[in-house]
């Protein structure tokens, strides 16, 4: 199993986890898809580049060993990130395709109207999934610390780690 790493700066510090900031648009300037993706806009427009994770203590370094400002290395397994995105593109897109197919033998906009009401209907329970369980859907690994990283360290582009 391959590891997605990143590098972050530890904001809050729990006894079993630490909560760090990332520039989330670190890696678009030197992603391959930037041209067609829209995430690095999203995160500009929306968060401006910064985004909070919860990181739990890893084999490397423990959360109570950590100190507010401290840059560190998080990793995540690769498989939770590729089924979180088909889960979160997947669900909405599923759930409006099957909407409009019910709906399709009532006419075209009745068919067009039900698949933007399942798009926005998953993308909701989606959001209330997340919040209920307070930002981690269960059966996903939740990012786990990996090491201290050092100020003069550049964020990498996303690299693959073997076990």
């Amino acid at each position: 199993m391959g590891w997605l790493m990143e590098t972050g700066r530890v904001v809050a510090v729990e006894a079993d986890a630490v909560w760090i900031e990332a520039d989330r648009s670190s890696a678009c300037g030197r992603c391959a898809a930037r041209a067609g993706c829209g995430q690095g806009a999203l995160s500009k427009l929306l968060q401006q580049g910064k985004g909070r994770v919860r990181a739990l203590s890893g084999a490397q370094l423990c959360a109570a060993h950590c100190e507010l400002g401290d840059q560190v290395w998080i990793r995540v397994p690769e498989v939770t990130v590729l089924t979180g995105t088909a889960l979160l593109y997947g669900f909405p897109l599923l759930l409006g395709t099957g909407l409009s197919v019910l709906l399709s033998s009532q006419g075209d906009l009745w068919a067009a109207g039900g698949f933007c009401l399942g798009i926005a209907s998953g993308f909701a329970i989606l959001h209330g999934a997340i919040a209920l369980f307070g930002g981690a859907i269960p059966g996903f690994a939740e990012p786990e610390l990996a090491g201290r990283a050092t100020e003069s360290e550049v964020q990498p582009d996303i690299i693959s780690l073997s076990n």
